[in-house]
């Protein structure tokens, strides 16, 4: 009931010291819930982009977007290895 959780960068978080008797940790693997929450998105309408998230820049005002940077995968350029760097804003 008790567990070390040890991370890809070797750090270690201890989880369950303050779970009740009645209660347990939920585990769920990646790769399978990344699929389902993904397939959920596009079929509610969701633009899904194959790239990796770089940063992110915070509004500077109340109604500024969130400003995301990433390397976009999809490109037809044959740039799909190494990325385009594209920006989206965004609103939360």
């Amino acid at each position: 009931r008790k567990m070390t959780m040890i991370s890809p960068t070797n750090k270690e978080v201890q989880i369950g010291q303050t779970l009740k008797n009645d209660e347990f940790i939920g585990m769920v693997r990646r790769e399978v819930m990344d699929s389902f929450l993904r397939n959920r998105a596009a079929e509610n309408g969701a633009h899904l982009i194959n790239g990796l998230f770089m940063s992110m820049t915070l509004p500077q005002t109340k109604d500024a977007p969130y400003v995301l940077t990433y390397n976009d995968f999809e490109d037809g350029d044959g740039n799909a290895r190494k990325g385009v760097k594209k920006t989206l804003e965004v609103d939360v």
